[in-house]
């Protein structure tokens, strides 16, 4: 590995919340991941959160053995009671991102994951009205959808009828750890807000508030663990060979095309040639009918004379 490549890694004592490597270790933590993702959910939602129970990197195969699996850095149920006296469970997705790369594809992500996670939770026989409520979270060190925007909600609607409320249990929110609050925004955004500049930029001078510094504890407590350190130089070790086995398929990949390139040529060289050939073939045999013609004409006058000599 060259010195240049070694570079670019970004060492984990200096990873921020946002990264999936850390995010994805902390999540995972039987003892750190219920708490933090609950500090999470309760400063979006801005309440207190039910009955949570927590997957890290739960994973959703696809339909069928051609389609498309997906992996949640961090799957949360919640069970509430409701009015008649039993419970109603809502299921979280929090999925942090860095990559740029992904503006493009995040509304249609965010339909794909919630369609499948749904799959996989209405069982054969079941009313579709047993489908829990959903709600995607994605947070982002980049600005979703241009407007400067600290978070952006989305959920389906009526177009032709705005007046009449649509739910199908689905909502989509998209935070940008750097966005923008309004001047009056109330006191749970500003406290999302300290949450968010946190999770992009894991400082300890962010940590303003208690539920802060106990997650900068967290996070300092995680990246100090050895077996953490020892799963961050693997996953390292393993992207970098990816990156490597891809550049070595790109050079064949490459090689083949030039070569198919190289291919093509020589069939339309080849083809230009077989028409040549037909085309003096078939000039050829129009030489040949009329010598042909000739032939007979000759032919014809020589038997002539010969009559006339035979006289």
């Amino acid at each position: 590995m060259s010195e240049e490549k070694k570079l670019r890694k970004k060492p984990l004592e200096e990873m921020d919340v946002i990264d999936n490597f850390l995010f994805t270790e902390i999540a995972s933590s039987e003892e750190d991941g219920e708490e933090v993702c609950g500090l999470i959910l309760s400063r979006v939602l801005k309440r207190r959160l039910g009955s949570v129970r927590l997957v890290g990197q739960r994973t959703f195969p696809g339909v069928s053995e051609d389609t498309h699996g997906i992996r949640l850095d961090a799957y949360v149920t919640e069970e509430t009671e409701n009015e008649g006296g039993g419970t109603d469970l809502t299921i979280y997705d929090v999925e942090p991102d860095r990559k740029v790369a992904h503006r493009e594809s995040l509304p249609k992500r965010s339909r794909y994951y919630g369609g499948l996670i749904d799959v996989h939770l209405l069982e054969s026989g079941s009313k579709y009205d047993r489908l829990p409520e959903m709600v995607l979270i994605f947070i982002l060190s980049y600005d979703p959808f241009g407007a400067g925007a600290m978070r952006y909600e989305a959920r389906s609607s009526f177009v032709t009828h705005p007046e009449i409320e649509y739910n199908d249990g689905v909502r989509r929110i998209y935070l940008y750890t750097d966005g923008k609050i309004s001047e009056n925004a109330d006191e749970g955004e500003l406290r999302l807000q300290e949450l968010l500049r946190y999770i992009g930029h894991s400082v300890r001078e962010n940590a303003v508030d208690e539920d802060l510094e106990r997650l900068d504890e967290i996070v300092r407590k995680t990246k100090k663990r050895k077996e953490v350190g020892v799963r961050y130089m693997k996953s390292w070790e393993i992207e970098q060979e990816l990156l490597e086995e891809g550049r070595a398929e790109g050079l064949e990949v490459g090689r083949e095309e030039g070569r198919e390139e190289g291919r093509e040529q020589q069939r339309m060289e080849d083809a230009e040639t077989i028409s040549g050939y037909q085309n003096q073939i078939a000039t050829m045999q129009t030489e040949m009918a009329s010598m042909q013609t000739e032939m007979a004409s000759m032919q014809t006058e020589l038997e002539a004379l010969r009559a006339r000599v035979n006289l």
